[in-house]
Order: C-alpha cells, then structure tokens, then sequence
C-alpha cells in the first residue's frame, strides 16, 4: 500500500516558521476529516463520479473484448490524438508500465499540433499497421481534430475501402459531432463519462482504452484505485494519506507561503505522472488570485543537478513531494572497477544509490528548514499506479472544498479557446 512520510514537514524537523506541529496537523486532519464523507456523498454529481469509475466491470469486460480483438491485427503502433486530460493519463500510464525501448505494439500519444513532430512521427511508422485513437468529448477540440484531418486524408488515399479499421473514437455517448461523424462512417467509439471532467479521465475509456490495446493490465489499474479508495474510506485523520496530503497542501500554501509544489519522483517511470498531476491540479484548484499553488515537476536524481540549489537555498515558498520506490523492476551492481577516490561506490547496487541520493536531498532540504514529505510506492505496476491516480484525483477534489472552489470547470480554459476559434475564423 502507498505510505505518506510526512516527517520532514514537521515543525520539530524544519521548525516553526516554516513546519507544522504534529499535534496541530492532528487536531487539522480531524477538523477536515467531514469534507472526506462530503467527496464519497457527492460521488453522482458532476464531477465527483469519478469515484464511480473503478467498479465499471462492464466498461472494462468491453474494453478488454476489443483489445484482444485488436490484437489479431498484430499493430505496430497505437497512437493516440487527444489533448490534456484525453493523452496526459495515458502518457503517464505508458511511461510507469511499458518497455520504452521494445515495447510491440508502441504507444505513441500525440498531444500538440506542431507540424514538425506530427511529421517526424508518421514518417518513422508505417500507417497501415498503426491503429488511431481518437479523443475528444465534442468532437470540436482543436488538436485532435486537426491531427486526425491529416492522418484520415492519409488513411483514405492508402486504404480507401477499409480506412475506418485503422480508427476508433472516444467521444460523448449521445452527442457531438466525433459521435456523428463515427455514426456515419462507420467507426467504433467508446464514451467519455458525460459527467467525468477530462482530467479526472483517467480510469475511464480515455485512459484504459490505449493502455489495453499496448497490453497494460487495466484490471490492476483498476483494483488499485479500488483499495486505496476503501482505504480513503476508512482511515481517519492522518492516518488518511488524501486527507493528509490535502491538508498539509493547503496549509502550506495559505498558512506558511508555499505557493508551489514540487513533484519529484525518484524513478524516471514516474516522472510523467508529474505532467499528469501539474493538469489536475491548476485546471482544478487554480481560480482567483489567492487559490491554486503552482506545480512543478522535477526528477531525482536528474533535478538535484539542476534545480535543487534553487530550493535548497532559494525562496523557500515550496512544497516538495518525493517520490520513493522501494522496489525497482530490475536493478545493477556497480563492479568493483572504480578508483579509491569514489570508492563508496563499488559493491553498491544501482538502487541503493538511487535511495541514498533521496535521502539525502530530504535531508538536506529539511536542514533548510524546505517543507518536503515522501510517498513510498512498493512497486511501480498497474496496482500502484491506479491507487495513485486515485489518490490524487481525491486529494484535488478536497482541496476544492477547502479552498472553496469548483474544482471540476476550467473557464480560464474556455476562454482561450473561443479567441483561438475567433482568430481562426
């Protein structure tokens, strides 16, 4: 199960100024403990069902029948169209559990429209052994759209009898114009939840679907989310890892000035669920002047070579979260072959260096009196990686209770894209 080491947020540790008595986070994580029954009591509304995604066994009988389907087809590469929360999870997914360098089919995940990237990706792939998804609740989004108008001009010259094989769209259940013009060509879809915000996607279709068709195990990802929701459930005060995480993220944000918060994972699997987390916390909480603290992504130990002066002895007005991996898929031991003058280094395993340089960048932090705390993740698999998802998606959804906002609209979001759309016309 995943542990929240909240030790160097302490007051004791870091002191007062910028740290929490324990027995003051006690006394807040019991204060707080209602808004936890709040989130499971709002779990049909809008926006809170994402709660409700873990437990579709039909959604996930479907999606499993289709990939293995697909799998007949022997793909070469998956490439999914989407933008933000329709390619963010899905990048994340593919980074913690697939092979990065032999993975067959490939996961590829198009999430921007510049030119040169799209080009450089279809002419390293043979498109008629690729199989498209494409992702857009209205079917009017501007990045998928305009990437899947070149790929289906392409699909059409090549396979004009049988295009629609190489397509298959996730889009509204009932409406818009992706569900139209699937109706009309012929083209498989699979629904966004209708209620389901895209950044809280994830579990749905938007996520599990790519992850099925490169052969991720989507049950795992799914029983994750599954436990650490009863978990959420059950555990009381700071023993609840959202609830704490939720309140030691407010508090030091409005009470000791810690507008930012660092994601840092010490595994590069993780790193992209960094940019994942960055979207669900800034679209959801980011409202008004006074809520929303910046996220930040790092990486260990790449970032201490990088980023860590700067917070280690610059403004001290962030709160870093580590990521700590307690068992690595494969490991190395360094050989006996270094000289004296590091030879600290010899008879190590790899994954012990890895665990030391983390220990020893809290500590350092914590000695500056920098707020950091650590989650520990047995393993990087799908189980852990769907507890995670959900851990965080139940984190964001308190912390818009506390900071008394909706944390399920984006209309900063909206805004730029309806002048984008008048630019354009």
């Amino acid at each position: 199960m995943l542990n929240v080491d909240s030790n160097n947020v302490l007051a004791g540790k870091i002191g007062s100024g910028n740290g929490i008595k324990d027995t003051e986070l006690s006394v807040l994580c019991d204060k707080y403990q209602p808004l936890v029954g709040k989130v499971f009591a709002a779990k049909k509304q809008a926006g809170y069902n994402f709660l409700e995604l873990p437990g579709d066994m039909t959604l996930l009988r479907k999606i499993k029948k289709f990939a293995d389907e697909q799998a007949k087809q022997k793909w070469e590469n998956i490439v999914v169209l989407g933008i933000g929360g329709s390619a963010l999870g899905a990048i994340a997914i593919r980074d913690a559990l697939l092979k990065p360098f032999q993975q067959t089919p490939r996961l590829h995940i198009v999430d921007n429209i510049d030119p040169a990237y799209l080009s450089a990706l279809l002419s390293s792939i043979q498109i008629s052994k690729s199989l498209f998804v494409v992702i857009s609740k209205s079917g009017t989004t501007t990045e998928p759209m305009v990437q899947y108008a070149v790929i289906k001009e392409m699909l059409m010259k090549k396979h004009p009898k049988n295009y629609q094989k190489h397509l298959v769209f996730i889009t509204d259940p009932k409406s818009g114009l992706l569900r139209k013009m699937a109706e009309k060509e012929g083209i498989v879809t699979f629904d966004v939840p209708q209620k389901v915000g895209g950044r809280f996607s994830v579990l749905s279709s938007v996520g599990l679907l790519p992850a099925a068709l490169a052969g991720v195990d989507i049950s795992g990802l799914l029983r994750g989310a599954r436990d650490i929701t009863e978990s959420i459930k059950k555990l009381k005060g700071v023993n609840n890892p959202a609830l704490l995480l939720a309140t030691l993220q407010y508090f030091m944000d409005q009470k000791r000035s810690k507008s930012m918060t660092v994601l840092m994972p010490y595994s590069n699997h993780l790193f992209r669920l960094g940019d994942w987390y960055r979207q669900l916390l800034a679209e959801s909480i980011g409202k008004n002047p006074t809520t929303g603290p910046t996220p930040i992504n790092a990486l260990g130990t790449t970032d201490q070579h990088s980023q860590l002066q700067l917070y280690v002895e610059g403004p001290n007005n962030k709160l870093i979260i580590f990521f700590r991996v307690l068992k690595h898929a494969k490991d190395f031991m360094v050989p006996n072959v270094l000289p004296k003058e590091i030879g600290q280094l010899n008879n190590k395993s790899m994954s012990r260096i890895l665990d030391a340089s983390y220990l020893g960048t809290a500590e350092s932090l914590a000695k500056a009196s920098r707020p950091n705390l650590t989650i520990e993740v047995p393993k990087i698999d799908a189980k852990n990686m769907g507890a995670l998802f959900m851990l965080f998606e139940f984190q964001v959804a308190l912390l818009g209770l506390l900071y008394k906002v909706d944390a399920f609209n984006q209309p900063g979001v909206e805004h730029s894209k309806t002048i984008t759309k008048q630019l354009l016309s």
